[in-house]
């Protein structure tokens, strides 16, 4: 069933202009009715699922940078709830050597050598990401995940946070010249998940 706002109700975040790109308004509401009926008791909603939330954009609609702050916020405070139902279910020793198995398997991934770090897309018109540009952030992720491993802490320019991660582009390549962006997608979705449960 479709969430609509009533005619006369302010809009939760800014409208940008007509020739401006937001989001589709009706999609954006759709998925915050769903986050307050999680809220009051209903189908749960997980931090992940607000992590995959896409979508689509328009000219005029919702401000994009509004959006995507609102949805950083209700990740962030899913993942802490996440955290403490684990915790309390299953204890601070567990949850640290969960924690320890996935920062293993994405430094595992991040000491691969430059270069040879993801999947090169098959298709030769396939669009990829820049080698250099993602081996650079993951070369940063590596150190910043280092401190969770007991290792040397970050430095100021290494130490990443949730939201760095979130916010990396990336220029584009063509076909096996770049990695294949939906591995590359998926190695920093599970990224910023580990930073989430360091916070």
């Amino acid at each position: 069933m479709t969430t609509r706002r009533p005619q006369d109700a302010e809009p939760p975040f800014e409208l940008v202009e007509q020739d401006e790109i937001g989001y589709e308004t009706s999609h954006v509401d759709a998925f915050l009715a769903r986050a307050r009926e999680a809220r009051e008791g209903g189908a749960p909603l997980t931090a992940d699922e607000v992590r995959q939330a896409r979508f689509a954009t328009v000219n005029g609609g919702y401000a994009t940078d509004e959006v995507d702050d609102e949805l950083d916020r209700l990740e962030g405070e899913l993942a802490a709830a996440e955290r403490e139902a684990f915790v309390s279910e299953r204890g601070d020793e567990d949850w640290s050597a969960d924690l320890e198995e996935r920062v293993a398997e994405l430094v595992a991934r991040a000491d691969r050598a430059p270069a040879e770090r993801f999947r090169r897309p098959s298709r030769e018109d396939a669009t990829s990401y820049d080698v250099d540009a993602v081996d650079a952030l993951v070369d940063r992720l590596r150190v910043t995940l280092a401190g969770a491993e007991g290792a040397a802490a970050p430095d100021a320019r290494g130490g990443l946070t949730a939201d760095d991660v979130r916010r990396a582009s990336f220029g584009e390549a063509e076909g096996d010249r770049g990695y294949e962006e939906g591995q590359v997608d998926a190695y920093l979705d599970a990224a910023v998940d580990v930073l989430l449960r360091r916070a």
